[in-house]
């Protein structure tokens, strides 16, 4: 009897992935995607204000050439980290209760 011929990656559950609700980053292919679950709420910002309502609240990390990125807030702070390479094993980053000014630098 033939057998259906399993497959890894972004192609089972037909091309989707399951990765939760999290804001998550996936790149491939030649392209990188942000994805932000509605739930979220997330806002554009101004990167060159330093105004909580409308900006960046003053002392937040920020890039040295912040006029030259898109920001935008989400209601939730997060105390995990969870990396996929796309071959190895996740790997989980957990950040410290109360830490402030983590970053990830993607390149």
């Amino acid at each position: 009897m033939a057998t259906k011929k399993k497959t890894k990656g972004t192609k089972k559950n037909g091309g989707k992935l399951d990765l939760g609700d999290p804001p998550i980053l996936i790149g491939g292919g030649g392209s990188s995607y942000l994805w932000v679950h509605l739930a979220q709420d997330q806002r554009p910002v101004n990167p060159s204000l330093d105004n909580p309502g409308i900006g960046i609240k003053s002392g937040a990390p920020k890039p040295h050439s912040r006029a030259n990125y898109i920001c935008s807030r989400v209601k939730d702070s997060y105390s995990t980290i969870t990396f996929n390479d796309g071959v190895n094993r996740s790997t989980i980053l957990n950040i410290p209760p109360g830490s402030t000014g983590w970053s990830i630098k993607f390149e």
